[in-house]
């Protein structure tokens, strides 16, 4: 049991009231003055307790008071000023708001009260004003008519609120004319709202980066998880120099239409926050505030502006919003942990991450947000067990906690390690649990992630129209969002499709698509990624030297903006190219480049890649006990990573092993050829070698001919003067 002092959240309706007038009535009589008091007193305080209220404290001539219901609080205002109405000297204002409430001891905190109050404050003397919260929640909604103020800004409190005024006859009910002066104008055109949230500025010590950071992260996360809205990455916005830059010159770089900035600074137990959230297209600040939250309320501060931004850009979440821990202890650590994992820089950056995480944990068990990083931080690092195990024990407290969105989110996460470790039955499974919860929430940026993850998964079993299927519906959701970098992803892979398909020209054409969407971008990264992907269209249809050109722009995009992986990647696709063209030391040098790489940026993945592309140069090189060294590298690394090898990787050691004249497993090949994608003419040419099934050859022919029948006619003869196609050739002549 928590002691009577431990701080404890709940909602709870809040109510607040005062005299209009009061100490103006004060400074003219104090008698009449403390004689309305004492009959204001008389008549609530009964009330309070008939509708199961409980009376916090007065202050001065205004009264805090908390109710388990916004029926008990509404209903328990009306019998109020019903009984006063008669009484022309004692004019009450009464406020209402139903949210998350800190209790402690035998008082009440956080920004609850505080909206409360302020609501109060835009009362006329002799009405009630609620928040919409109160006003949705009532049950008995038809004998409340109500008037609505529009969104409010609640000055100094930085929060948004629709504010209804109750009517009844004996109400004063006030005109919505007066108070436009701090009502927000919401997005109102028919495109879909899109909006940066830039890091908040921190202005207090560097040490307490942590807090704007983190917040400003996880305020990115819920914005763009609440449906129809596009946001701008977080990763997008740090790749500009944001502090520097305009709203309009943010806009165009991000291509959003509001800009929301803000600053945080902590000063001893409480945070100066100022927010403000900017139209371009109207070129006016449509919302902004400055406040002040005592240290207690951290863990609110995050979940009450994306509240404010929603509002404000008229749309509404069905993610229901609940604050992640009531310690705010925990959530410090868990801020700390976020922030050192995201800007780690070596493995002790990431152990220290852990321990903050964990330092969270044991404050609060069911901070399921610590918990998710702490099992990507295991993901990432290679350690799928670890993160599984974590992920396991999340998803069971999510279930306990009612926490739909944090089980799609814990579901995406063990789908991609089990894509990971290629059982993609499993991937597809959970990806497709986590799809249901998304859809079902209208989370519609997330749906159209795991949409594409699928579409993948069916693309690497071999369902090709399946994957397609998957591949547009993605692309629609980000059509539908205006998201035109979104669409970088979808094309980028129906491209990879029809390159599977052996329909290359399809293949460009959907590759050039993205190129046109990442230079208008500026993405140099993407850029990268697809310039490198055409290469390998141009390697599938022979033409080497065409290859040879985009494998060396895509390694100096890659090179230009320090992408230590891409330009791997890239030094790998020109080794490949050389080793095809017989060019056998030329490759070395540059797997050899691609590996040093990997081993520099401990990239397990990429040292097997390699590892596997040196074996297949020395086998080549007809030095096959070289050959196997590598090979058992790659193997090796294969179990470390808890992945399979592919074919093509299986025939090249089983060929290994067979001049080697070693045993290799011959079912295992069978099995892998039933699985495979698409095989091209070098992997069939092994499969005979392998098997001397001619079956293989007469294939591998027939694909290098049609090759090279749509290649001009001296490209084509460069390309059947290179040792696998001439062997090819040779061989098929032989045993024809």
């Amino acid at each position: 049991m928590p002691s009577s002092d431990t701080p404890t959240r709940k909602l709870a309706t809040i109510m607040f009231t005062d005299i209009a007038g009061f100490t103006s009535q004060m400074s003219k009589d104090e008698a009449v003055a403390l004689s309305l008091l004492d009959t204001k007193r008389k008549f609530l305080k009964p009330l309070i307790k008939k509708y199961n209220g409980t009376f916090v404290k007065e202050m001065g001539d205004g009264t805090l008071s908390h109710f388990p219901t916004a029926n008990d609080a509404v209903n328990c205002s009306l019998d109020f000023q019903k009984s006063i109405k008669d009484n022309n000297d004692l004019n009450v204002r009464v406020g209402i708001h139903m949210d998350d409430t800190l209790f402690r001891e035998n008082d009440v905190f956080g920004s609850s009260v505080n909206i409360a109050s302020r609501i109060e404050n835009l009362s006329p003397a002799g009405g009630v004003l609620v928040s919409k919260n109160v006003y949705d929640d009532l049950s008995e909604k038809k004998q409340h008519d109500g008037l609505s103020l529009g969104l409010q800004s609640l000055k100094g409190i930085g929060r948004l609120m629709e504010v209804i005024a109750i009517k009844k006859k004996y109400l004063k009910v006030p005109n919505p004319k007066d108070y436009q002066e701090n009502r927000v104008k919401i997005h109102s055109d028919d495109e879909v709202p899109s909006v940066a949230i830039i890091p908040f500025d921190n202005k207090g010590k560097e040490e307490d980066a942590f807090y704007a950071y983190g917040i400003s992260a996880d305020l990115i996360s819920d914005c763009s998880s609440a449906g129809l809205i596009r946001v701008a990455g977080l990763k997008d916005i740090e790749k500009l120099d944001y502090t520097n830059l305009k709203y309009e010159e943010l806009s165009e770089k991000l291509f959003v239409r509001y800009i929301a900035q803000g600053t945080l600074w902590k000063m001893d137990d409480i945070f100066q926050l100022s927010i403000e959230l900017y139209d371009t297209k109207e070129s006016k600040v449509i919302w902004s505030d400055r406040w002040q939250e005592s240290w207690d309320n951290l863990p609110t501060i995050k979940m009450n502006l994306s509240d404010g931004l929603l509002k404000a850009l008229d749309t509404t979440s069905k993610v229901e919003r609940k604050v992640e821990t009531a310690n705010t202890e925990a959530y410090e650590y868990y801020l700390q942990g976020k922030y050192k994992y995201e800007k780690r820089e070596n493995m002790e950056d990431t152990e220290l991450a852990r321990r903050l995480l964990n330092k969270a944990i044991e404050l609060d068990d069911n901070l399921l947000a610590a918990k998710v990083i702490m099992g990507i931080s295991y993901s990432e690092n290679g350690d799928n067990d670890r993160a599984t195990k974590i992920f396991t024990s999340a998803m069971k407290q999510a279930e306990k906690l009612g926490d739909i969105f944090g089980k799609g989110i814990i579901f995406s996460n063990i789908a991609i390690i089990y894509d990971l470790k290629g059982d993609y039955d499993k991937a597809m499974e959970h990806h497709r649990m986590a799809l249901n919860i998304f859809e079902e929430l209208f989370d519609k940026s997330r749906a159209g992630k795991v949409l594409l993850h699928i579409g993948i998964l069916n693309l690497h079993k071999g369902d090709i129209d399946n994957a397609l299927i998957y591949f547009n519906r993605s692309l629609s959701i980000q059509k539908g969002l205006g998201d035109e970098q979104g669409m970088l992803a979808p094309f980028s892979n129906i491209a990879i499709l029809y390159s599977k398909k052996f329909e290359y020209d399809k293949a460009l054409d959907y590759y050039n698509r993205a190129v046109a969407i990442a230079e208008r971008y500026g993405n140099k990264l993407a850029l990268g990624n697809i310039i490198n992907s055409i290469g390998h269209i141009y390697t599938y249809r022979g033409s080497y030297d065409k290859s040879l050109e985009y494998y060396n722009q895509s390694l100096t995009f890659r090179k230009d903006i320090g992408n230590k992986l891409g330009e791997g990647h890239s030094l790998t696709s020109l080794g490949a190219i050389y080793d095809i063209q017989g060019n056998y030391d030329k490759a070395l040098k540059y797997f050899n480049r691609s590996l040093a790489i990997y081993i520099e940026i401990d990239n397990y993945a990429g040292m097997e890649m390699t590892f596997y592309n040196i074996s297949q140069t020395y086998y080549n090189k007809c030095d096959y006990s070289k050959s196997a060294e590598y090979m058992d590298k790659s193997f090796a690394l294969h179990k470390t990573l808890d992945t399979r090898a592919d074919l093509e990787e299986v025939v090249v050691c089983s060929l290994i092993y067979k001049n080697l004249g070693e045993e290799y497993d011959e079912k295992e090949i069978h099995k892998l050829i039933k699985e495979a994608e698409g095989i091209h003419y070098y992997g069939n040419y092994n499969l005979y070698q392998l098997l001397e099934d001619k079956n293989y050859l007469e294939t591998a022919y027939s694909q290098i001919q049609e090759l090279a029948n749509n290649l001009e006619p001296d490209v084509a003869a460069k390309f059947l003067s290179y040792p696998i196609p001439k062997a090819i050739v040779k061989e098929w002549e032989k045993n024809n």
